[in-house]
């Protein structure tokens, strides 16, 4: 036969070989155009039959020609064009990215240095004025321990003398002594020092990355084939860069997933866990946890604050001459501010002190992380300084502003969440601006026995990490959602309608259903069970 298979094989020529692979010790002396193979002469009647032969002598001297085309091309051009450009154009990128990260380095030295030094003179004048309270309150005293001494050296004397005038006084002496004791010196008045405390903060290092600031690394994507242009370092410009913000909190914008949001800072427990539950002593329709452990409450229809411990119990009462709408814990100064009718006021020595007025009667407030006082009132946002004076408001023709009932502000983002009384929570950024409605939106997973009743929000309040906890009302509910208002959970569900949420430094929720059924739930691993306001907890599973 012509060709030889062997078990299913096709013989294959190999390099350099110079007879034919069909028919042994025939030399290779032509070529197949049509195939554009080596051939043989026993081949024009067998496998290149009716083909297009020639000469292979005439077939390789055109082959020689290609080839020195390409020699002269690759050692003139390619290889001159590789060593001068290529080459040199990594070598320079090298070089540069020395530079790049020699300049990195430095900057972030001299902020670390800068920051150092800020916290060092902070830390000298907090020191300073701490021992100069203690010197005025020492002098305080140490005049206070002079007028005792002197007051007790009175008292002696006339004790003294009274004595003296049982043994030898004259009635009359007697009589004008007693009237000496009634007229005497009063006692001197225990004066008034100068009370200092430290709570340290529980998360220093988001306000560490936010102070040394931030750090953009760019990647250039990968190109396939041969190189092409001048590689660049940092370059914004060049195509398939990406940019990646080295840090932990949520950002404005981030398109995320739901795991990578709300796994960003903390982990969601597989079930919420009942930290305390007990029963108020008042009703409640707001609540503002505080940084020790307890909360402050108040009820729409009243005009008293109660702030309530961990437990339930009555650690104060404060009345005012009108009802209150709303209360808000500053996450600076950690003052309570409240509205009542068209007053702005603020929590001081035991008193509610108006601190200014709005034309409107406000249904909510809020105050901010830059000392800002977010107002809601029929239709509309407003944003105040602490004095009064009016910085920007939503238009009255903002449909997305209906009934702000309550308010939140993200520690991150400082976005706003305002719960539009019993229709929506909307979400606005600091300049008040809208950027979504969530509108209530579950996945049917999470009912799939039963119809919703209608999303009625009663209260919403942001967690460190840029969620939103949601109280909703008619379905007597805790819903979690991400800062973009994708859901992640049912936080909880209960017997008894919704009334407030807040969320202390620990994480721990403190929910109210009912007005006075009170909660203090855990849905994240922030809680930690050596924590001295919640050590002795006993959790049970919700």
């Amino acid at each position: 036969m012509a060709t030889s298979v062997c078990k299913g094989q096709i013989p294959q020529r190999s390099p350099g070989q110079s007879t034919c692979i069909h028919h042994k010790e025939r030399q290779l002396d032509l070529y197949c155009k049509t195939c554009e193979v080596p051939a043989c002469i026993k081949c024009i009647s067998s496998s290149h039959a009716g083909h297009l032969l020639c000469e292979l002598s005439e077939f390789t001297s055109e082959k020689k020609q290609d080839i020195r085309s390409f020699i002269d091309k690759t050692e003139n051009v390619d290889l001159v064009e590789i060593d001068d450009e290529y080459i040199n154009s990594v070598d320079n990128a090298l070089k540069e990215n020395i530079n790049c990260f020699e300049k990195l380095s430095g900057q972030l030295k001299t902020q670390t240095a800068k920051i150092k030094e800020e916290l060092d003179l902070l830390v000298s004048q907090t020191l300073s004025l701490n021992q100069q309270m203690e010197e005025d309150n020492a002098k305080l005293l140490h005049t206070y321990k002079q007028d005792l001494e002197m007051y007790s050296d009175q008292l002696k004397q006339k004790v003294e003398e009274c004595k003296e005038s049982l043994q030898r006084g004259s009635d009359i002496q007697i009589y004008d002594k007693d009237f000496d004791e009634n007229s005497s010196v009063p006692l001197p008045v225990t004066p008034t020092l100068a009370i200092a405390s430290f709570t340290p903060n529980s998360d220093p290092q988001r306000y560490l990355e936010q102070a040394l600031g931030d750090m953009k690394t760019l990647y250039k994507c990968q190109s396939h084939g041969r190189p092409g242009g001048d590689l660049t370092v940092g370059s914004h410009e060049e195509e398939g860069l990406s940019t990646h913000r080295q840090t932990s909190d949520i950002d404005r914008g981030t398109d995320g997933t739901e795991e990578e949001m709300c796994n960003r800072r903390y982990h969601l427990l597989p079930q919420t866990k009942i930290l305390e539950k007990w029963r108020s002593p008042c009703d409640i329709s707001n609540i503002c946890p505080t940084t020790d452990g307890r909360a402050w409450t108040c009820y729409i229809y009243s005009n008293t604050l109660t702030l309530l411990d961990r437990k339930g119990k009555v650690v104060e009462k404060v009345k005012h001459d009108t009802k209150i709408n709303d209360i808000s814990l500053s996450p600076i100064t950690n003052t309570l501010w409240a509205c009542s009718k068209c007053n702005i006021l603020e929590l001081e020595s035991g008193r509610l002190q108006t601190r200014f007025s709005t034309n409107a009667e406000p249904l909510s407030i809020c105050i901010t992380a830059s000392e800002h006082v977010i107002i809601g009132t029929d239709n509309k946002i407003s944003k105040f300084t602490t004095s009064g004076d009016l910085v920007q408001s939503t238009a009255k023709t903002e449909e997305f502003v209906n009934s702000p009932w309550r308010m939140s502000e993200c520690p991150v983002t400082h976005n706003i969440a305002v719960v539009n009384h019993w229709r929506d929570v909307v979400i606005m950024d600091s300049d008040l601006q809208k950027l979504f409605l969530y509108t209530g939106d579950i996945p049917d997973v999470y009912t799939p026995t039963q119809r919703d009743r209608s999303f009625h929000p009663m209260d919403v309040v942001y967690d460190s990490t840029g969620n939103i906890v949601i109280g909703e009302c008619n379905n007597k509910r805790l819903l979690l959602i991400n800062g973009r208002g994708q859901f992640i959970r049912i936080i909880h569900k209960d017997d008894h309608y919704t009334w407030a949420v807040g969320i202390d430094r620990h994480g721990v929720l403190w929910s109210v259903f009912g007005l006075n059924k009170v909660k203090l739930l855990q849905y994240n691993d922030m809680y930690k069970e050596d924590d001295d306001m919640y050590k002795e907890d006993k959790c049970v599973m919700s």
